[in-house]
């Protein structure tokens, strides 16, 4: 979801954009990682692969080390200006995944001193899996189906593009170091969920409030992961907010269906 979002902005910026993704090889496979990087030669590299399947990664362990810290070493160790697309929820790692992607964030400072971290936490569509929190949402607003957004867990996610646009600031400035991405907000999963059904024409009576459940089988979630905003303003001048973001999510979404309605 985001490589794309990334492929297709940055292939208008520069001259040559390489991606490398679970479809062109084994990820884990750091010895080939390594040689691929060797032979592209890239200036810039930015590494957004990640599992975000909470319960796949508590069960899967060492896959999600590999993925989130194996992939991560080989990738921070090349000689490149290096962007690491981290997560909020690192911010209160209460599971696996959270756990792997701050360690993750170390292994790329200590490798790489010039690198940039990005903490974010983002929505869009065309996920690898389908089912990101906006397209099971959509999806189910589609098919008249009501769905529960908790109250009590807040955010402030941004659309994959708004993240894109940014990253490109910050990769064309000096900034080194951690910087979280976020909006200019702070909203519950359930008031999202309502202004994304609203803002995609569904009955706001779809979206029913509750409370996030206790944890199952060891997978926490942390009930606020909010970003902080002022170090993006102050440093890029960059404050996103939600009624762009979602406009443009509609605008991009509207186009993609359009364009594989035939299909």
């Amino acid at each position: 979801m985001l490589g794309a979002s990334f492929l297709s902005y940055f292939k208008d910026k520069y001259d040559t954009v390489i991606t490398l993704n679970r479809a062109d090889c084994d990820l884990l496979n750091v010895a080939f990682v390594s040689q691929f990087l060797a032979t592209a030669r890239p200036d810039i590299i930015i590494h957004c692969a990640a599992d975000t399947n909470l319960r796949r990664c508590e069960n899967h362990p060492e896959q999600t080390l590999l993925l989130h810290c194996g992939l991560t070493h080989a990738l921070s160790a090349y000689p490149a200006k290096f962007v690491y697309i981290s997560s909020d929820s690192v911010k209160d790692p209460r599971n696996f995944y959270a756990k792997t992607k701050l360690l993750g964030e170390e292994i790329a400072c200590l490798n790489n001193p010039q690198s940039v971290i990005l903490r974010t936490n983002i929505y869009g569509f065309n996920s690898s899996s389908g089912a990101s929190l906006a397209e099971w949402a959509l999806k189910s607003f589609t098919a008249g189906e009501k769905i529960t957004g908790y109250t009590d867990v807040e955010f402030n996610a941004i659309y994959t593009k708004q993240l894109v646009e940014v990253t490109y600031k910050i990769v064309n400035s000096a900034y080194v170091g951690h910087l979280d991405v976020g909006g200019n907000y702070a909203i519950s999963k359930y008031e999202f969920l309502q202004r994304l059904c609203d803002k995609f024409g569904y009955d706001t009576s779809l979206v029913l409030s509750g409370q996030l459940p206790p944890p199952v089988g060891g997978v926490g979630r942390a009930k606020s992961t909010l970003l902080e905003i002022e170090p993006l303003k102050e440093h890029f001048d960059v404050v996103l907010s939600l009624e762009t973001g979602l406009a443009m999510f509609k605008e991009e979404k509207n186009l993609y269906d359009k364009a594989n309605k035939h299909k």
